[in-house]
């Protein structure tokens, strides 16, 4: 028993030590433990850092996707400019053999007027060698005056090299209005859309996604005469082009001097009720010479002539007279009719025009303008012309040759082409001056005299303005009636029977 107790004892006492141990450590366990607040805090700490550092790796992938997609836009657009540029490498585009072309004529043009020796060459900005293909119209009478123009300036520029296809063109040549149908191949960094049609709008087969440039000639609308807006316009690429001179108008052999024009004024537009404008300045001008006999004349038509040829009859009154009167269209802008008379070497006299020209003609200077709603200034205009004979002949030889420097057929192509390169081509890299771009909201490139309307503002750059506000005229005007136009046509007949002479076209 005494064994057995002491085993128990032991036991007991081994017991107590384990259980003290345990309570030691427990306690000691207890001491260094941190506290609930403790490890919140430590937790808390802990998580800051974790998204500290998530917040790190963030910021860092989106900068690395930000400078990827940078990248990848600039390789898109390096690429969209070598697309687009007009000096394409050899293997851009498919090669083909170049139309056969004359060598490059002399294009300076050396005359004598008035005793005065002159040699004008055309401007000519555009000098890069492009591959141009012209887009053969429907029919050679289909716009053929704006075909005749754009067709010369074509063959005579010498930076265009003539190509058969659009495939292996730079630029595509298409004259909406002389074929119906757009071409399908040309892309958007080739087609060069040229709309002479009249009216203002655009030509509802183009898209407005598939061209480079597309230049319109009636850039305004008027009614009888007055401005009433911009009518319907594309808002992309979407600029002005007016009408040229071509080489066919002007004969230095021909054009006389100021001594030897036995034509005192011609005013050549048919009074029709469907041009009130036109017909109120032919009575403007044939109250004048009604008014002032010993002054020789025509106040009409010269012959029965149509639009599609260049008739010798008309070029020689022109030719034969001191003062040639034009008149833009009633309702729309853009007059050949200008161009043909500033290539007689006579003096000018024409009405405002809106559309923006390069290198404008500007009054008493290149040309007279008149308000066609004030016949009185019109006939002071006119006296004191023809009454100022050096004066007159000042302005006349300063008009033929700013138009034979700025206004040829050759000078309207370059005018084109620099356009459409300058949009085909990156910001800044070209320094062309009298664009498309750069003219189209320009007052400076307008023909006017006060009151001005000025084309950028936006209270007159809108598609539609009443005409009752009658913009940039003196006065409201009334169209003739229709014995009143029948009895014009009768009195030009009656002038010209009496005195033969003042109709005749000596060429």
């Amino acid at each position: 028993m005494g064994l057995f107790r002491r085993a128990g004892l032991a036991l007991l006492a081994v017991l107590a030590c384990a259980l003290t141990v345990t309570h030691l450590m427990h306690q000691r366990a207890l001491e260094t433990r941190p506290s609930v607040s403790e490890r919140y805090d430590r937790e808390v700490a802990s998580a800051m850092v974790r998204a500290e550092r998530a917040e790190k790796v963030a910021r860092e992938a989106l900068a690395l996707v930000k400078e990827l997609r940078e990248q990848k836009e600039a390789a898109e657009t390096r690429a969209a400019d070598a697309e687009r540029r007009v000096e394409l490498k050899p293997e851009a585009r498919p090669e083909a053999r170049p139309e056969a072309r004359p060598a490059a004529k002399n294009l300076t043009l050396c005359y004598t007027l008035d005793g005065i020796a002159e040699c004008v060459a055309p401007e000519l900005q555009f000098r890069t060698r492009t591959r141009v293909h012209l887009v053969p119209p429907d029919s050679p009478q289909a716009g053929w005056r704006f075909q005749h123009l754009i067709k010369m300036g074509f063959a005579s520029h010498p930076a265009i090299v003539p190509t058969s296809s659009s495939a292996a063109a730079e630029f595509v040549l298409y004259l909406a209005h002389s074929t119906k149908e757009p071409p399908t191949t040309a892309t958007a960094t080739q087609l060069v859309v040229l709309d002479e049609g009249d009216g203002a709008g655009f030509y509802g087969k183009v898209k407005e996604t598939s061209y480079l440039i597309y230049l319109k000639r009636s850039w305004v609308t008027k009614k009888d005469g007055a401005y009433t807006g911009t009518g319907r316009r594309l808002r992309r690429n979407y600029y002005p082009m007016p009408y040229s001179v071509s080489d066919s108008y002007f004969d230095p052999a021909k054009t006389r001097d100021g001594a030897d024009r036995h034509l005192d004024i011609v005013c050549s537009n048919r009074p029709i009720d469907r041009q009130p404008t036109r017909a109120r300045v032919v009575k403007w001008v044939a109250d004048f010479l009604d008014k002032h006999p010993q002054y020789e004349g025509v106040a009409g038509e010269v012959n029965a002539a149509g639009r599609k040829e260049l008739n010798d009859a008309y070029f020689g009154a022109m030719r034969s007279a001191k003062i040639v009167v034009t008149c833009n269209p009633s309702h729309w802008e853009g007059d050949f009719r200008t161009f043909e008379a500033l290539a007689s070497g006579a003096l000018v006299f024409v009405d405002e025009m809106y559309v923006p020209h390069p290198w404008p003609f500007l009054h008493n200077k290149h040309v007279i303008v008149y308000d066609n709603s004030d016949p009185d200034d019109f006939e002071r205009k006119l006296k004191f012309y023809l009454d100022n004979p050096r004066e007159a002949r000042r302005v006349a030889r300063a008009g033929l040759k700013h138009a034979l420097a700025y206004h040829r057929a050759v000078s309207r192509m370059d005018y084109i082409l620099r356009s459409a390169h300058e949009l085909a081509s990156s910001p800044g890299t070209l320094h062309y001056t009298h664009t498309a771009k750069q003219i189209a909201f320009d007052v400076n490139a307008t023909i006017q005299i006060p009151p001005v309307i000025d084309v950028a503002d936006p209270a007159v750059n809108r598609q539609r303005i009443p005409q009752a506000l009658n913009l940039g005229r003196r006065f409201p005007t009334t169209p003739l009636s229709a014995e009143d136009i029948r009895a014009l046509v009768r009195r030009n007949k009656d002038r010209r029977g009496r005195h033969p002479r003042r109709g005749q076209a000596r060429a």
